[in-house]
């Protein structure tokens, strides 16, 4: 398994958002400055400018704030979006989803305050 922790978290190739096809694991926030196909595992919060996908099997245990979040895998401790969120069957959210709009699929499980509509995440 691959992982990155502190300060090489900050230095992971941006442009390659997916880190290959083994398991990623990373200790410590990581930003993105476009859009984000999320393969990974990460101890900390995600942040990306644009959209962002938590692929499946993919897990944050921190935050996942975004233009647009599509979640597949799970987050454990919320996300913040400026625009769309989907939350897909198989897909796992706890305690917090805030966004101007959100769809959830059947199968999806969150579980956790909910805050839509809201103008401003």
């Amino acid at each position: 398994m691959n992982s990155v922790a502190g300060d090489e978290a900050d230095t992971v190739d941006a442009g390659n958002p997916g880190f290959g096809p083994e398991p990623f694991s990373i200790w410590g926030d990581i930003r993105f400055a476009n859009d984000a196909f999320l393969q990974a595992k990460v101890q900390g919060n995600v942040q990306a400018e644009k959209k962002i996908v938590v692929a499946s099997g993919a897990e944050v245990s921190g935050r996942v704030r975004g233009g647009d979040v599509c979640v597949l895998g799970k987050i454990e401790g919320g996300l913040e979006a400026m625009g769309q969120v989907w939350i897909k069957a198989g897909a796992r959210l706890r305690k917090q989803c805030v966004a101007p709009a959100l769809r959830i699929e059947p199968g999806a499980d969150f579980r956790g305050e909910l805050r839509v509509g809201c103008g401003r995440a």
